[in-house]
């Protein structure tokens, strides 16, 4: 089974791109081994979903925007490695967390401490433009919505097995 998920905050300007984007995939025609399922409720309440849900994932895909330095509209493909962060790293995460912060870095620290991650993590991320309150986003930002959707299919379709 694959998960897609979107995450990122509400009305944050091309920051919302994986949660305003997270509705658009909900309405595609997705194969039976595809599940969409909103995870922007905390990495805590996240890593508890992973342990109470029937469905067992072998992997995960995440749409998300983050400022990493690259050209606005920037749209990249990475799978996750967990980085066997240190205890104090963990234990921030686990702090940040508990406050509420919507961070893909918390969810996958967070989660992949207690292990109830899918093996397989695959993040489409873009670099926003535009970092303030609203609820439109950058016209760079925006040109990308059916590029990004099309690598979000292509990633849950894929299979490396």
């Amino acid at each position: 089974m694959v998960l897609v998920s979107g995450i990122g905050y509400s009305n944050m300007s091309d920051l919302s791109f994986g949660r305003v984007l997270l509705d658009e995939l909900g309405k595609l025609d997705w194969s039976e081994n595809v599940h969409v399922e909103d995870l922007n409720f905390g990495p805590i309440m996240i890593y508890q979903w992973f342990e109470e849900t029937p469905m067992k994932f072998d992997k995960l895909v995440l749409l998300h925007a983050a400022k990493r330095g690259r050209k606005p509209g920037t749209l990249e493909v990475y799978r996750w490695e967990d980085p066997q962060p240190s205890d104090e790293e963990i234990q921030q995460s686990i702090g940040e967390a508990v406050t509420g912060v919507l961070s893909l870095e918390n969810l996958l620290i967070v989660c992949g401490h207690f292990k109830v991650l899918p093996k397989e993590v695959t993040i489409v991320e873009i670099e926003p433009e535009k970092e303030e309150y609203g609820l439109e986003f950058s016209p760079v930002v925006a040109a990308k919505i059916g590029e990004a959707i099309e690598i979000v299919k292509r990633e849950a379709a894929r299979d490396d097995n």
